[in-house]
């Protein structure tokens, strides 16, 4: 029984990184969910622009 588990280790790793980037984005004031979304749908260029991008004011 050799199965190739590449494809299953690249979706859980993509998944992953999108779940860490949305857990960043809340301490730089930005919405976990939509940069959660945008890093499941784009990979790492949105994560990158999440690190680059300066944190948002709070609104208090």
């Amino acid at each position: 029984m050799n199965e190739n588990y590449t494809g299953m280790f690249l979706a859980c790793l993509w998944v992953s990184v999108a779940i860490l980037a949305g857990g960043y984005a809340r301490p730089r004031n930005r919405s976990a969910w939509t940069w959660f979304l945008l890093t499941l749908i784009f990979g790492p260029l949105s994560l990158m622009l999440l690190v680059t991008w300066p944190p948002r004011e709070s609104k208090r």
